[in-house]
């Protein structure tokens, strides 16, 4: 194995420092994508009632890159997303550009039920893909990622009190099925597809809609659960999310959403069997906006898609790749 190679390796093998920042942290941004991604879920009304209604549907998932109707009872899709990284952030809040940014592309199924009326329940099955290249050679290699089921508890629906908003409980858990950059077989790790630790998600959506406008506003606490990695066992701090979008709902049955998100903490809290890493800030950042969109096939059909963008100013990251990531979603629904 050549030096490129070994260093290449070394990389991934830390699992939330700097310098595997590009490995992890182009995951991290797939999964920062794929909730955004659900802010696609815009459907437009036949009358006013039905727009209020349609509109409250655009609010974004936890994990899920779609979300049921109030009168739909299931969903099956498929989502391609890519993303390119243009740069990075150093662990002083620093950014430097690059030319040659991993490629990550991602194959999502995912499944939608509603069991009873204000709770529906979800199943996200991913494919990662990833291409890299270091001086005289590049690489490209996927596997499983790690599989991810969400809920929606319903607390308050549109109308339920008057003009009040509504107001969901979200809940997500994802499975370590993927391998963890330390995990990784192939030279430059770009079969690496998951974090090595379970994930728990919780959160709460408020939405509110002015017929055909609306807007949402997402928060969420994610807790990674320690792992052993090389060097030692390594837990997470935890990772703060907020994501609030503006859109509207047409008469023509087409939908369009502005977003903006921001995500702080899940740096590695602590390495117990060496001290190799304590010196090292691990605290993670990231600031991303886009726009989302969706072009209804016929009733029970939909297509779906986001453009999202790491925001590329020094400051406003840390420890993460900035990528610019394209998703577009297939869905139908009963």
């Amino acid at each position: 194995m050549s030096a490129d190679e070994r260093r290449a390796r070394r990389a991934g093998a830390s699992g939330g420092g700097p310098r595997n920042r590009t490995l992890v942290g182009c995951w991290a941004r797939n999964a920062s994508l794929a909730a955004l991604v659900a802010l696609a879920a815009l459907a437009a009304p036949l009358g006013s009632r039905v727009a209020q209604a349609q509109a409250c549907c655009a609010a974004a998932g936890v994990v899920l890159p779609a979300r049921l109707r109030v009168y739909e009872d299931f969903g099956l899709g498929v989502q391609a997303r890519e993303s390119q990284a243009f740069g990075s952030f150093a662990s002083d809040g620093s950014f430097a550009g690059t030319s040659s940014g991993d490629l990550v592309t991602q194959q999502n199924l995912f499944a939608l039920w509603r069991t009873v009326p204000r709770l529906q329940v979800g199943l996200l099955v991913p494919y990662v893909e990833t291409w890299r290249r270091i001086p005289g050679r590049s690489e490209w290699g996927g596997f499983l990622g790690d599989i991810t089921g969400s809920a929606r508890v319903e607390i308050l629906r549109p109308g339920d009190l008057g003009r009040f908003p509504a107001i969901t409980l979200l809940g997500g858990l994802a499975v370590p099925t993927g391998r963890a950059p330390d995990e990784a077989r192939k030279p430059l790790g770009t079969d690496a597809s998951g974090t090595g630790s379970y994930e728990g998600t919780i959160g709460v959506e408020v939405e509110q809609t002015w017929t055909r406008w609306f807007a949402s506003l997402d928060l969420w606490i994610a807790k990674r659960s320690a792992r052993v990695a090389p060097g030692g066992r390594q837990s997470f701090d935890l990772r703060f999310t907020a994501l609030a979008a503006v859109g509207y709902a047409f008469a023509s049955q087409v939908g369009v959403a502005a977003f903006a998100s921001v995500v702080r903490g899940g740096g590695a809290a602590a390495v117990t069997a060496s001290d190799a890493g304590a010196d090292i800030d691990t605290r993670v950042a990231i600031a991303s906006g886009g726009i989302a969109g969706l072009v209804p096939i016929d009733e029970a059909w939909r297509l779906q898609g986001t453009l999202a963008l790491d925001l590329p100013f020094s400051g406003w990251g840390r420890n993460q790749p900035a990528t610019v990531g394209l998703g577009t979603s297939l869905v139908r629904v009963w």
